[in-house]
């Protein structure tokens, strides 16, 4: 199987990720000084143990890449090259949590107002469509609004966002949803 040996180091932590790369660094370097002593190669077989030798050697290097990696996330608590962490991101960047009672009230009143008979099947598919071009965050004030009759001061409260920011995603989900009927509506004529 490749001459590769599977070690297990343990939990993945902090302590464990330095050791092992101490560890990867002392076997780089072994690998260094034996390329070195096999310089210059004089005959085929010599240059293809070197060739292996600088293959496994670039292996070992990315092995410490990838531990140097976890290490710095670790030790930061965000991922590496990142200038800002995930508490530090502006507010729309920011996942927003709700409370799952409040979901649940949602999608049963949701439901019922899907059940009316009134409803046929093609047009609830032309709905999807439609709600399918909107972000996640404009498809909840669109269907809040105008599917469920909530106020934007209610759908603000209810998802924890102001007001303006309510209005701002209504008039993106409008616009989209208009742009897209009028496509809609040149393809059928």
């Amino acid at each position: 199987m490749n001459g590769y040996r599977i070690t297990d180091l343990g939990e993945a932590t902090l302590d464990n990720y330095a050791a092992t790369r101490r560890s990867l660094l002392r076997t780089a370097d072994d690998l260094t000084v034996r390329i070195a002593s096999l310089e210059p190669a004089r005959t085929m077989e010599q240059l293809n143990r070197l060739l292996a030798l600088e293959q496994e050697r670039r292996i070992v290097i990315e092995m410490i890449s990838s531990c140097s990696y976890v290490i710095e996330w670790l030790e930061k608590g965000k991922m590496p090259g990142n200038r800002r962490g995930i508490e530090r991101r502006a507010g729309y960047q920011r996942e927003v949590l709700m409370d799952a009672d409040r979901i649940a009230v949602l999608r049963e009143s949701a439901g019922k107002a899907g059940s009316s008979p009134s409803c046929g099947e093609e047009t609830r598919s032309q709905v999807d469509r439609v709600l399918r071009i909107l972000t996640e965050r404009e498809r909840d004030c669109f269907v809040l609004a105008h599917g469920e009759g909530f106020t934007f001061a209610e759908i603000a409260d209810f998802l924890g966002i102001s007001k303006s920011s309510v209005g701002t995603y209504m008039t993106r989900a409008s616009r989209k949803i208009a742009l897209y009927v009028g496509r809609a509506g040149k393809r059928a004529g």
